[in-house]
């Protein structure tokens, strides 16, 4: 499974928006300059996540957005699902699902998809923006990058130091 581009921008918008809790309400702008995302999109992204309750919007020159309720109380589940649709489209994927699949009965992957769905739902469910706006540490680097500040930070000379 891969989480869209949509779900990860839009997640990246919410914890920008958890950084500034308390504070005036940020412009799409600043949150396009700061996260290097694009601004057309995430104006669309901001849309929806303004329909699923989870940002709201100030008109006017101190205008912008805001969350609509504390970080701790909006969990990665209604993002993805705001911003995705469904946590894993399969018919018969959660538990409530077995009805709407076109077998006769459970199929022989039913359980596997029923259990990674229970564990992606319970994931995204148990993670608050709070908690990303907590960890989060700069913009996402390279699988490379990632790899030399690892090294770096635990002693160990990376390929290339070599």
């Amino acid at each position: 499974m891969k989480l869209s581009t949509r779900a990860e921008y839009g997640i990246r918008v919410l914890v920008a928006l958890a950084r500034a809790e308390g504070e005036r309400p940020l412009p799409l702008a600043q949150i396009a300059r700061a996260e290097r995302l694009p601004h057309a999109y995430i104006e669309q992204l901001v849309g929806e996540l303004r329909r699923a309750g989870l940002v709201s919007a100030t008109r006017g020159q101190a205008g912008g957005y805001r969350l609509s309720r504390p970080a701790e109380q909006i969990n990665l589940a209604e993002a993805v699902r705001a911003l995705d649709g469904p946590i894993l489209e399969m018919p018969c994927a959660g538990p409530d699902n077995l009805e709407a699949c076109a077998r006769p009965k459970d199929c022989s992957v039913h359980a596997v998809f029923e259990r990674l769905h229970d564990s992606l739902s319970g994931t995204l469910t148990a993670t608050t923006v709070a908690e990303l706006a907590a960890e989060a540490g700069g913009p996402p680097y390279p699988a490379e990058v990632r790899r030399r500040i690892q090294a770096a930070a635990s002693g160990k000379p990376t390929q290339a130091a070599r």
